[in-house]
């Protein structure tokens, strides 16, 4: 992977990481360039990781995997961790370590909701048993999002839309483009189907087409403050925040 790309990466995590309102570290960057450089793979990475971290890996069954420990902040996890500090911890080294993965190694199949699954599948497979599976509880976040009983059926509308448009593939003028985009964003945002982790499979999803379609995003450029509060504007359908935001940062690829 050549050094541009690389480091496309590596803003793309350090924004992540700005909106989960944590930072990307030195250690953990350099893990990340390792596995973008094929000096390091994934898999090897965590593997290290658990062993250093001194994770416990006997993974107690018997708890709703959709849901929280009792009494805990902590979605069920392989690692039976109850400490919400502790599990950010290891859910953002491993989740980073993924991202790279997908970044050098994307995956193949059209641009739907399946794939979008998959993205998150493998984005939180190493932690989360859940991961990849549609949320079965109500879920709000300054906003109440789509009901579980109603996720499949909008899915379908949503990425079916998506697919009769060519993935925006076919949409010339950038500001059209970008006018789109902002609008599938907000509607992936308000569905939220997952029980967590929606906000880093949507973003690496339309990541993702924004790069099919012949574009690219600076994520350095990106200010993560005002891009949650348009993300939190496009779920009511006010998509005017998300559209300036998108517009700052968006290029065509060469």
């Amino acid at each position: 992977m050549v050094d541009d790309m690389v480091q496309e990466c590596i803003d793309y995590i350090g924004f992540t990481m700005d909106m989960e309102g944590s930072r990307l570290s030195g250690d953990v960057e350099s893990v990340v360039r390792d596995v973008l450089c094929g000096r390091l793979a994934a898999q090897d990475a965590i593997a290290s990781f658990i062993i250093k971290e001194g994770l416990d890996t006997s993974y107690e069954t018997g708890f709703d995997e959709m849901s929280n420990y009792p009494d805990t902040r902590c979605l069920v996890n392989y690692f039976n961790i109850r400490d919400r500090s502790r599990l950010r911890h290891v859910e953002h080294f491993m989740v980073n370590v993924r991202t790279a993965q997908l970044f050098l190694h994307p995956l193949s199949g059209p641009l739907n909701f399946q794939y979008l699954r998959d993205v998150h599948s493998h984005l939180f497979a190493d932690i989360f048993p859940s991961a990849g599976m549609i949320r079965t509880a109500e879920a709000s976040k300054r906003k109440d999002f789509c009901r579980p009983q109603f996720i499949e059926r909008c899915s379908r509308e949503i990425f079916t839309r998506l697919a009769d448009e060519d993935y925006l593939r076919n949409v010339g003028d950038v500001d059209d483009f970008v006018n789109d985009l902002a609008f599938y964003m907000g509607e992936a945002e308000a569905l939220h189907p997952f029980r967590d982790g929606n906000g880093r499979a949507i973003r690496f999803f339309f990541s993702r087409l924004v790069y099919e379609a012949g574009y690219k995003l600076r994520w350095a450029d990106a200010d993560a403050d005002r891009m949650l509060e348009a993300s939190i504007a496009a779920i009511d359908g006010d998509y005017q925040a998300l559209v300036a935001e998108l517009g700052e940062m968006i290029e065509v690829r060469a």
